[in-house]
């Protein structure tokens, strides 16, 4: 049975029928309900290309995944695998095709993203590592694209996104640090133009300050260079050298593995000479001895909420955003210390 039958039988305008299967607001619900019973009842299944044409919609998603910067390094690329496992099945429910690219540089970035939208007709999309004033934002808001970040931004453009609570996190961290006694605490960042980054140094000043701390441009570390092996040489020589540090935070699993090189060439034993915390951890533990304690998300709700939301982008009262609530996972690299003991406010 074709549309314009099923219109028939209901006594209804073939543009009714469609907008009642599609969910749309200006179609009431008891309308939409004896739409769906008539189209189950006959069998009929819309025909994806003819509506397509109608709507100039092709329900395909496109995910262009950088492999420079901060994704260059493969213990930062974990993290996708499990993101995308979490959007498969709500891609398959929704029968939405899907699309994903790599790019190696910004400009392979943008050809990537001109190239969905004008040859492979994509017409909506999940934006990752979302920098400040993030150009791609305005690009697909301009060819009115349908998009959600995996992060936020620092500028006031309003968009729906899924993101980790980067604040609460290094709260949560910063918490369990103190409970075992930990005061003097480094922070290893990376670049702040990605948002996550600025929201986690957020976390940590916002901490200190509640508890009465200064922020001390010794304990805070940013590192540029998405490489564990630089990184464990600033590790090394402004982070280790400094005994009065208990404690290290690490932003990010290279960053981790960079604290693990610059502790085994130094020899000290992480979990007691000192302690060592990090983002995710799934990678690296890999080649820690113990295993790492790390705060952790749930990633593929993430990337189901991510769908759920595109897809409900037009309907009413739908929820924008969804924020993943940390927990720590703890293992074996944080000691508790002895007579340093400080109250958390």
């Amino acid at each position: 049975m074709n549309i314009k039958k099923l219109a028939k039988k209901l006594n209804l305008s073939i543009t009714t029928v469609s907008r009642g299967l599609g969910g749309y607001s200006d179609v009431n619900e008891d309308t939409r309900k004896k739409i769906i019973k008539f189209a189950k009842k006959y069998n009929y299944s819309p025909n994806p290309n003819a509506s397509n044409l109608a709507s100039r919609k092709t329900n395909t998603l496109g995910f262009v995944i950088p492999l420079y910067g901060i994704n260059s390094n493969r213990l930062n690329q974990a993290s996708f695998f499990e993101f995308i496992a979490g959007m498969s099945n709500k891609i398959n429910s929704e029968n939405i095709q899907f699309i994903m690219t790599f790019a190696n540089t910004i400009d392979e970035e943008k050809n990537e993203y001109e190239k969905l939208i004008k040859i492979n007709k994509v017409d909506k999309f999940i934006l990752h590592n979302l920098k400040k004033n993030d150009s791609r934002i305005n690009y697909l808001k301009k060819n009115k694209i349908n998009f959600v970040g995996w992060g936020r931004t620092q500028g006031k453009i309003n968009f729906p996104w899924v993101d980790l609570d980067n604040e609460g996190s290094v709260k949560l961290i910063m918490e369990y640090l103190f409970t075992k006694n930990h005061k003097n605490i480094a922070f290893i960042n990376v670049d702040e133009k990605y948002n996550f980054a600025y929201q986690r140094k957020q976390g940590y000043i916002k901490f200190l300050k509640k508890n009465n701390l200064s922020f001390k441009k010794n304990l805070y570390i940013s590192i540029g260079n998405e490489d564990p092996d630089q990184a464990a040489l600033v590790i090394e020589k402004k982070i280790l050298n400094n005994s009065k540090i208990t404690a290290i935070i690490c932003s990010t699993e290279y960053s981790a593995a960079g604290a693990i090189k610059a502790c085994n060439k130094l020899n000290k034993k992480i979990g007691i000479d000192i302690s060592l915390i990090t983002f995710d951890g799934a990678v690296v533990n890999s080649i820690s001895s113990p295993s790492l304690t790390a705060v952790t998300h749930d990633r593929r709700k993430l990337g189901s909420k991510a769908i759920e939301i595109l897809t409900a982008i037009k309907k009413p009262k739908s929820k924008s955003y969804f924020l993943a609530k940390p927990e720590i996972i703890e293992r074996g690299s944080v000691l508790t210390l002895k007579n340093n003991k400080t109250d958390i406010k």
